[in-house]
């Protein structure tokens, strides 16, 4: 069985001792293709190294996360859009909201993601998107911002099945419904696999696997048979075999439809 991971962040330095043989054994272990997730402009050119040095199996994604607001100048727009035009870009990404550790700098997280979905609109470039509540999410719903924002000014048609993906998925249903009808897969990682997280699951059958994408958000987030370790691209299978178990379906259904759907999204040029 082959997978596809849509959300990993190997150019993290918690890779800088062992980079090559992570990737290596992340091939081994059945991941077809990776979705190397650069949010950073400090990061834009190691991602833009990784691709050459691992062609037609690892893929860059380019963007600025909703917390990085002093790399939003006219310099870090022009380097992105011309590293969005290269043909083996995937999309543009991760951007949103992140309401959880600092919700009194809405206004120039907006700032950002207005400059993100204008360049995608522009550019017809899918995106992927974070989006976090805070600790009152009555107030701070960075889910419903981001729906709200998206309906009003996201005009992208790239004539595919969907625009894009809401990485990293921990809202309610009713922000799962609000994704899908706006055209986003839903990104599974490791944290269906949490003791604790029994509604996420619930939300994940309810979408069905036709409207799911899996990913690791590595180094981060690992699934609870590692809990407390370095998570990597390699944790796909295990978190394909939850998924499987909890939905009661064949694993060789899981791999195919949640990989048609990445290979869908993330089709490149090359």
């Amino acid at each position: 069985m082959k997978f596809i991971e849509t959300h990993a962040h190997l150019c993290d330095k918690a890779f800088d001792k062992d980079r090559s043989a992570v990737i290596d054994e992340s091939f081994s272990a059945g991941i077809e293709k990776i979705i190397e997730i650069s949010c950073s402009a400090k990061d834009w050119q190691s991602a833009l190294d990784l691709r050459e040095k691992y062609k037609n199996k690892i893929s860059p994604v380019f963007g600025i996360y909703p917390g990085y607001i002093e790399e939003l100048n006219a310099e870090n727009l022009a380097l992105l859009q011309e590293n969005l035009k290269k043909d083996f870009c995937a999309g543009l990404g991760e951007i949103g909201l992140d309401y959880y550790w600092d919700n009194s700098k809405k206004k120039e997280q907006f700032k950002i993601l207005d400059s993100m979905i204008d360049i995608s609109n522009k550019l017809e470039k899918i995106c992927v998107f974070h989006a976090r509540d805070g600790k009152d999410k009555k107030n701070d719903n960075a889910y419903a911002d981001l729906a709200a924002l998206l309906k009003r000014d996201w005009n992208l048609n790239n004539k595919k099945r969907n625009r894009g993906i809401l990485h990293c998925f921990s809202g309610n249903w009713e922000d799962a419904k609000a994704g899908l009808d706006l055209g986003l897969l839903i990104g599974v990682n490791g944290t269906f696999t949490y003791k604790k997280n029994h509604e996420l699951r619930g939300i994940i059958k309810k979408a069905g696997l036709e409207n799911i994408a899996l990913e690791t958000d590595c180094p981060y987030l690992p699934p609870q048979a590692i809990r407390g370790k370095r998570n990597e691209p390699s944790q796909i299978p295990l978190i394909a075999r939850a998924v499987s178990e909890y939905l009661n379906v064949k694993m060789e259904d899981v791999s195919d439809i949640t990989s048609s759907n990445a290979n869908e999204l993330f089709q490149t040029g090359e």
